[in-house]
């Protein structure tokens, strides 16, 4: 017997979540670690290191609670085929409580999260709030920028 596509569709998404709670929560505690530096601490991983750090394993983080709050963009702009960056941008300034939610408030030409906010409160429309035009070419291409987007892909497959 075969599983249905939406099925099989619900599972991969559900991996995927899976997956990335598990990275980025298992990740944490060494973000930014040099691999040498991990190797040498380490050694070869059969265990969560956090316990090592004094680092709890689950803790609030913009990558899991951006992702999804974003998401929300789908469901209030009434699921369209095509989600438009404007309506993405209109979904930040209606859920970011600015410096407490959601982004890392790293400043303005710092972090590419917020600085697009920082932009679309001050008028500038997504996606030129975030664009290269606007922040020049290495702020946009962080991975911060890239990582809220998993469940827009995972919404929008294909």
């Amino acid at each position: 017997m075969s599983r249905s596509v939406a099925t099989r569709y619900a599972e991969q998404v559900y991996a995927g979540v899976l997956g990335k709670i598990i990275g980025v929560y298992l990740g944490r505690p060494v973000e930014g670690w040099p691999y040498p530096e991990l190797r040498d601490r380490f050694g070869e991983l059969s265990y969560f290191v956090n316990d090592q750090l004094g680092e709890p394993l689950v803790v609030a983080d913009d990558d899991v609670s951006g992702t999804f709050a974003f998401a929300r963009a789908i469901e209030d702009h009434g699921y369209p085929d095509v989600l438009e960056p404007g309506q993405v941008g209109d979904t930040w300034l209606n859920y970011i409580i600015e410096n407490r939610t959601i982004l890392w408030w790293g400043g303005l030409g710092r972090s590419t999260e917020h600085t697009a906010f920082l932009r679309l409160k001050d008028g500038v429309p997504a996606p030129r709030s975030g664009s290269a035009a606007l922040n020049g070419p290495t702020l946009p291409e962080q991975v911060g920028a890239q990582i809220f987007s998993d469940a827009i892909a995972m919404a929008y497959p294909g």
